[in-house]
């Protein structure tokens, strides 16, 4: 093996580690989202029937249904839970920075396929593509 076909069989191995780590992350980010959406709506909804409506809506919903509390609590204990669950989704997706480390890895996976691309065509020469492949690691240091 030539050291071209050597470097080419690590930009692959890199980018096929970039797609694992992109198979795992971008559904857990959606995920994240979905849940931070959805609950923070719900959360909203279940305070809106009582602000809006004020008693005639407590008393209308207490008809309804029976939790053995209070309607209000009730509404107001599912809305703090959905609450706390969009500030845990939130704070997970900030804290990991999962955006920002996705679009860095989608990016560079797209550097990565062009640089292998040139390099099997023969159109960049060896020393310049190591260069630009250890460059680009750089920008997924978070992908091992």
């Amino acid at each position: 093996m030539n050291e071209t076909e050597a470097l080419l069989e690590k930009i692959k191995a890199r980018r096929r580690k970039v797609a694992e780590y992109l198979d795992k992350n971008e559904p857990r980010q959606s995920r994240l989202i979905t849940i931070s959406i959805v609950a923070g709506a719900m959360a909203a909804a279940l305070t809106a029937g009582p602000g809006v409506g004020g008693t005639g809506f407590i008393d209308t919903a207490g008809d309804v249904v029976s939790f053995g509390v209070p309607v209000w609590q009730a509404l107001c204990l599912m809305a703090t839970f959905l609450s706390v669950a969009v500030v845990i989704a939130n704070g997970m997706l900030k804290s990991n920075d999962i955006v920002s480390k996705i679009s860095q890895a989608r990016g560079c996976d797209a550097k990565l396929e062009g640089l292998e691309i040139m390099l099997s065509m023969n159109q960049i020469d060896l020393k310049q593509a190591t260069s630009f492949y250890t460059q680009y690691l750089t920008e997924i240091s978070h992908i091992r």
